[in-house]
């Protein structure tokens, strides 16, 4: 079923509803209206015959035939009842007929007028067979004997409801003309509403499906009405952001490919030198004491490197994937940064380029993962050795700015030309590749160093010069 269907069906029912509703309130009401405007005629009546009786009936023998006149002058059937049920008028039976009439006390009218001195009660009419409307008043006070009639308690008047069903059936009809009159014009506005409203629908649900086809070059044309053009520019823009979010997995799919080759290729030239070493020396050289010394040794330097490109390795796969938790808490920074320095200084690997430690007198804290700001200065501070030169130098410091601190690790080294700054941070990417082999480097160490300064809130910086050194730094908040 279309959504146009859907539209008309939902609309018709709901008129269909509302007129019927309608149609139930307004003839109750008129029921009531007419019931109540007859039931103060009898009432009023009532008080009339009440009156005639007090004051015009004095006699017995003339008293029926008097009573009879005036209830056919007023177009009523008239009866009189006494406290104890017994009818001893009724204008449409002779007077010899009462004694063939039931007692009346337990009629509803005659029982809630003992009770509330008027009653009202509606039933067939087997006789007349029609409805009929009863109305008993009980007399408040007695009548006088000379009325003739001075043992009456009740009285009561009933007339057919024939002309109250005759106007409430004319007023159905006509309800019910007007209710199908209003379906046929809310159907026709149903009908242009739901064709204005599905087409906008069915342009998108067409341009959904070019979308869920791969087509991402099409637009949702703006629509005249508010809310469909907002939905056509969400669309839209969701087509947009998919497409950049499918331009960026293409990239990310280049840079994991990437990064396969990488440490395929990293993870291959150790593994190839070790297994050329151990076939070498079961070939023989184990036996050769000129040699073979020579060949463990470099096969566990390999096998060094291969644990630190492993270790790389899992780190930045934790750091990037989001496993690596931070702990940032507020620490001392110049005692953190000399008890880095110390440690590389007590070192033997790099005994010609000494580390010097530039800071200011007065303790300073700053906001971070300690161990994590560990990890980033020994890295820089590895890579500012391996690409040092002889009796280089390598310096630490840092400047308090206003509400952080700039940390800064500068060397003497061979420098990175301007060309290749903006590389450096990639994974494996390296400047001086047999170098950086030479020195036991991975080519991950920068990629770490800026993936944990940006969970700082921060950015590394870098300053270099071929041939006369670099400088890493970057802020931390104070």
């Amino acid at each position: 079923m279309t959504i146009r269907i859907k539209l008309i069906l939902l609309l018709l029912i709901l008129s269909t509803a509302i007129i019927i509703s309608m149609g139930v309130f307004s003839s109750f009401s008129l029921d009531n209206y007419f019931r109540e405007r007859l039931v103060t005629e009898m009432k009023t009546q009532s008080e009339e015959i009440e009156y005639f009786i007090r004051s015009s009936i004095t006699t017995d023998e003339s008293a029926y035939s008097t009573l009879q006149q005036f209830a056919s002058s007023a177009h009523l059937r008239l009866t009189l009842i006494t406290e104890k049920g017994l009818v001893i008028f009724e204008s449409e039976l002779s007077q010899n007929q009462l004694a063939s009439v039931d007692n009346h006390s337990d009629r509803p009218e005659i029982k809630e007028a003992s009770d509330k001195s008027v009653g009202v009660s509606t039933r067939h009419s087997a006789t007349l067979k029609t409805d009929m409307l009863y109305f008993a008043r009980k007399l408040g006070t007695p009548l006088p004997v000379q009325s003739g009639y001075a043992e009456i308690k009740f009285i009561r008047l009933s007339m057919p409801l024939t002309s109250v069903q005759e106007v409430m059936s004319d007023i159905h009809g006509k309800i019910i003309l007007v209710g199908v009159l209003i379906l046929l014009f809310v159907g026709g506005i149903a009908f242009v509403i739901s064709r204005k409203t599905s087409r906008p629908i069915e342009q998108m649900a067409f341009y959904s499906e070019q979308i869920r086809n791969g087509n991402y070059e099409i637009s949702l044309p703006n629509s005249s009405t508010k809310e469909f053009r907002k939905l056509a520019e969400t669309i839209n823009g969701m087509v947009e952001k998919l497409k950049q979010d499918i331009s960026q997995l293409k990239k990310l799919e280049r840079v994991r490919n990437e990064f396969l080759g990488n440490v395929s290729h990293e993870l291959r030239t150790p593994i190839f030198a070790i297994q050329g070493m151990l076939e070498t020396l079961l070939g023989g050289a184990i036996d050769d004491k000129t040699v073979n010394r020579d060949f463990i040794d470099r096969a566990l330097q390999n096998t060094l490197r291969l644990n630190t490109l492993l270790a790389d390795l899992i780190e930045i796969s934790r750091i990037e994937s989001g496993e690596m938790k931070m702990s940032f808490r507020y620490f001392e920074i110049n005692d953190f940064l000399k008890t880095i320095v110390e440690e590389f200084n007590s070192s033997l690997q790099h005994p010609q380029i000494p580390i010097n430690l530039d800071i200011p007198s007065h303790p300073t804290e700053v906001y971070g993962d300690k161990e994590r700001l560990r990890q980033v200065l020994i890295n820089l501070i590895d890579n500012a050795l391996n690409y040092n030169v002889p009796n280089g130098w390598i310096k630490i410091r840092y400047e308090d700015l206003a509400s952080s601190v700039r940390i800064i690790v500068e060397d003497s080294g061979v420098g990175i030309p301007e060309d290749n700054l903006p590389r450096i941070f990639e994974r494996f990417y390296r400047v001086g590749k047999e170098r950086s082999r030479e020195a036991g480097g991975t080519g991950l160490g920068l990629a770490i160093v800026k993936h944990i300064i940006e969970a700082h809130g921060s950015k590394v910086e870098v300053q270099s010069e071929v041939g006369k050194g670099s400088a890493f730094s970057f802020i931390l908040k104070s």
